[in-house]
């Protein structure tokens, strides 16, 4: 498995991420998803914790 193999499944994951953030203004626009898609991983920040996610142990 390749480096670029494991980048687009966490990046899918990062940016799904943010487009289920709870307030309206915290996700992105659509413009800014295909950015984020088509950029390398590196600047995406990891997403808030969704606000209906389990507890941690």
């Amino acid at each position: 498995m390749t480096n670029g193999d494991e980048e687009l499944p966490r990046k899918m994951i990062w940016v799904s991420l943010w487009c289920i953030q709870t307030l309206p203004s915290d996700r992105p626009s659509m413009t800014k998803v295909v950015e984020m898609l088509e950029g390398s991983l590196q600047p995406l920040q990891i997403p808030p914790k969704p606000s209906f996610s389990l507890p941690t142990e």
